[in-house]
């Protein structure tokens, strides 16, 4: 079923107002309902008073970006094409990251949304059950994930993973590594 659900993230292999309108319609629920989660690391900073034990604890829970979870180099070698990767974050508690190659084609939108996890699966369900088949579960992934027109939603604890895919061949397996890649450094 997986190879079956991601061949549907690439919009050649189904129409492409179905693959918008899904598509904009998660993810104007998730943008909607935003967390006002915090990324780790985004706590208020520490005092000069505070003891050095908190510092340094403070210190090691630091934010990475999306282009760090998953670097070009590590994307390159899962997609078999060289590709760069552009920071695309554009608001704060995400991280955003695309690669592509020089072609433009594939691409890989990789995102992080720190604490929207629960509230995009909920959204999926109900945009599901409002329009039965928009969204297909997706197994072997994180703790939930659902696949919607072209994109892959993936919570992991509180947070939501997401991969857009244009133009990739072997989608399934290539989510997974990159998932694996960025869960390490979550």
């Amino acid at each position: 079923m997986g190879e079956h659900v991601m061949n549907r993230l690439s919009c050649h292999n189904s129409t492409a107002a179905l693959c918008r309108a899904a598509a904009l319609i998660v993810l104007a629920a998730v943008a909607g309902c935003g967390s006002s989660a915090k990324p780790p690391g985004a706590a208020a900073p520490a005092t000069a008073a505070a003891p050095a034990a908190t510092q340094t604890a403070a210190a090691k829970n630091t934010v990475v970006s999306a282009c760090e979870m998953v670097t070009a180099t590590e994307m390159t070698a899962i997609l078999g094409v060289a590709v760069s990767a552009k920071d695309t974050t554009h608001s704060s508690g995400e991280t955003e990251c695309r690669y592509a190659a020089p072609s433009g084609f594939p691409t890989v939108d990789f995102a992080v949304d720190w604490g929207d996890g629960e509230i995009a699966m909920r959204a999926v369900n109900m945009v599901n059950a409002h329009e039965p088949g928009i969204a297909s579960p997706y197994d072997g992934i994180g703790d939930q994930a659902a696949a919607v027109g072209p994109a892959l939603m993936i919570r992991t604890g509180d947070d939501l993973v997401k991969l857009v895919f244009t133009g990739v061949e072997g989608a399934p397996a290539k989510a997974k590594k990159i998932f694996d890649t960025a869960k390490a450094r979550m």
